[in-house]
């Protein structure tokens, strides 16, 4: 595997004396910072007076060298050792006084046959930068305060752990929702700061925890937008039987989403998960038998909501819209997900033959 200093980052779509032997398709890093209040009149006074705001310069210098070591990262899982054609976009969120810088790096991951790569003397091997080891520190003092016993972060706490990319504060996040409820805001930007596969734990971890249909479709959100799809992860939660029908509801949702990367693996996890999705939704309906006028049976079916007693015919209740298994018309039913994971695991087989 490359170290990420062997990875070239460029702008450029070609490079001089290098041919791209492969390429993998696009990588991208999501890196968010928060600026405290001190910082912001400073760059606020910098700006009114006309001078150049060195705060708000060395932020988004730093955030950007974050987002594209992240990006060389990504590249390295893909077994690159460059990325063309590299864009930055940054974006500035304010409000209440605090201000978040949003910086995200996308490019082409790629394999060149000849990469010059000139490293700074400060990025030898065995040499670690001040900086570096402020923000660890920081990071560990962060989590022993928030681990044992929760409490509301202030904005600057907040803010700065976006920076620190701190994954294991993923447990004050847990403890947020259950306590306070979920902040979609903030958990679309933690996810952004800290790495996929801890994004990837913390999304279905959160998911299976909650219990409230609205946190659900938050969480759903956050993984299908930060393409955080995971086959086994889903597999697991429709099997189990401790979650809700809108768990497995709200799961199928999900898996109709595309996942970051393919591989050939991912066709027999296809078919594990069509499998279990035909498995996870047996009818739910009571079936009953009732007497009519003439005294002659009439058979019927009562629907999960109670409220009214439908005939065998009927593919809905005629009181809440639901079928059976408790489906209404425009929800994604099993039928609907397991014909398009079923397209999918057929454009792998056509994408990706076998060797």
């Amino acid at each position: 595997m490359n170290n990420y200093m062997d990875v070239l980052i460029t702008t450029s779509s070609t490079l001089d004396g290098a041919k791209i032997k492969q390429y993998f398709g696009i990588v991208s890093a999501h890196v968010v910072a928060g600026t405290n209040v001190f910082s912001d009149i400073a760059a606020g006074l910098s700006d009114f007076f006309g001078g150049r705001s060195a705060t708000y310069a060395d932020q988004i210098s730093r955030i950007k060298a974050q987002a594209l070591t992240d990006l060389k990262y990504e590249a390295i899982e893909l077994g690159a050792n460059a990325v063309i054609s590299v864009t930055i976009d940054v974006d500035e969120v304010s409000g209440g006084g605090k201000s978040m810088f949003m910086i995200t790096a996308y490019g082409t991951a790629v394999t060149l046959d000849k990469v010059h790569i000139e490293n700074s003397e400060d990025t030898k091997t065995g040499l670690v930068t001040g900086n570096v080891l402020a923000d660890a520190i920081e990071k560990r003092i962060l989590v022993e305060q928030h681990k044992s016993a929760p409490l509301e972060m202030t904005n600057d706490e907040w803010c700065r752990l976006l920076e620190l990319k701190v994954p294991e504060m993923g447990d004050f996040i847990e403890w947020e929702m259950v306590n306070s409820g979920l902040k979609e805001e903030r958990l679309f930007a933690y996810v952004a700061s800290i790495d996929f596969d801890d994004s990837i734990a913390l999304g279905y971890k959160l998911f299976e925890k909650t219990s409230k249909e609205g946190e659900l479709r938050t969480i759903q959100k956050v993984i299908n937008k930060m393409i955080l799809v995971d086959y086994h992860r889903s597999i697991s939660l429709l099997k189990s039987k401790s979650n809700s029908l809108a768990h497995k509801k709200a799961m199928l949702n999900t898996i109709i989403k595309p996942k970051r990367l393919y591989s050939r693996d991912d066709i027999n996890l296809l078919n594990e998960l069509i499998d279990t999705v035909e498995a996870s939704f047996p009818t739910i309906a009571i079936f009953k038998k009732k007497k009519g006028l003439l005294g002659k049976e009439k058979e019927l079916w009562e629907c999960m909501c109670s409220q009214k007693e439908n005939d065998a015919d009927d593919s809905f209740c005629k009181s809440c819209g639901r079928d059976k298994r408790g489906f209404k018309t425009e929800d994604t039913t099993p039928e609907k997900a397991i014909r398009y994971l079923s397209m999918i695991k057929e454009t792998l087989n056509e994408a990706l033959p076998a060797q």
